[in-house]
């Protein structure tokens, strides 16, 4: 266990890293304690938007961590969720951090009140806004860009362009770490943490997609018995096709029914997409569709 739990909020476990605490106790004896923790405050009303939001959508969350560079909502079934509900979680994190920037500086400008840490507080949401709504993996951009994409084309090809910004966000960010080196003689660890965190995340994401695609289209029955309704879409196939060829032209928000045809071009059979993923098990993915509809 690397963390100490502070408070529940709503259900919600509210946990410090170890490593965060001592982070928090470096800054106090640099004489930056109020700067940090305003930092971290609006971290956590970013993650705890994200964890009301799941919650709200029907989700588990189990905890929200603190870290020594940001903060995590750990939401039980957000991997295999929804684009919809994948979009709408990780907006609201955005949006809440927007509208606790927009009352900060709508504050100072009726108060005529400018204070140094009045506008702190105020950039740090904004750029908590900027760096999120980067579309690239894992941030939350990223995460409404794939899904986005994953409506139109197949999951992991949406996975590896959003994992590809982020790629190419992080040796942009190198480059900037040598440039600012070598002009100025200073190395900026900010920019240099964020480079490593970008690249090696984004890579993990890639590692998974095709594990996530799998689950989520697997849990479409249950997602179908729960809205009760859900957009059809029919898929003419010959017989001869393998099951993975098929499975790549699925969407997560939709449903399908495969007319199969032989090598005639004449109906031999039709199978939905419940009646696939139950014979998927036992026939693996390079079978083709016509042993499934053979009896």
């Amino acid at each position: 266990m690397n963390c100490l739990r502070v408070a529940t909020i709503a259900g919600i476990e509210l946990k410090l890293n170890y490593w965060f605490i001592a982070m928090i106790l470096l800054f106090a004896l640099a004489g930056m304690l109020v700067k940090v923790c305003l930092v971290f405050s609006a971290v956590l009303w970013h993650e705890l938007a994200h964890a009301g939001t799941a919650l709200a959508l029907g989700f588990k969350v189990h905890e929200v961590e603190l870290l020594p560079f940001g903060g995590v909502a750990r939401i039980e079934g957000l991997g295999i969720a929804s684009s919809r509900s994948e979009i709408i979680i990780a907006a609201a994190g955005p949006i809440a951090s927007s509208v606790l920037a927009a009352l900060i500086y709508s504050g100072m400008f009726y108060l005529n009140d400018w204070s140094e840490m009045g506008e702190f507080y105020y950039k740090t949401n904004l750029m908590l806004v900027i760096f999120n709504m980067i579309p690239g993996l894992p941030l939350d951009g990223g995460r409404i860009f794939r899904a986005w994409l994953a409506l139109k084309i197949d999951y992991c090809k949406a996975t590896a362009i959003a994992a590809g910004i982020s790629q190419w966000g992080s040796i942009s960010l190198v480059g900037t770490v040598v440039y600012q080196y070598i002009v100025g003689g200073t190395i900026n660890i900010t920019f240099l943490v964020a480079a490593i965190f970008l690249y090696t995340t984004a890579k993990s994401e890639v590692k998974v997609a095709g594990f996530r695609n799998l689950r989520v289209m697997a849990q479409k029955k249950n997602l179908l018995r729960a809205r009760g309704v859900m957009p059809i879409t029919h898929i003419t196939v010959v017989e001869e096709v393998v099951l993975k060829d098929i499975v790549r032209l699925f969407r997560p928000d939709q449903y399908y029914i495969m007319l199969v045809l032989n090598a005639e071009c004449k109906v031999c059979g039709t199978i939905t997409e419940t009646e696939m993923w139950e014979e998927l098990p036992k026939k693996g993915l390079n079978a083709t569709i016509r042993e499934l509809i053979s009896p």
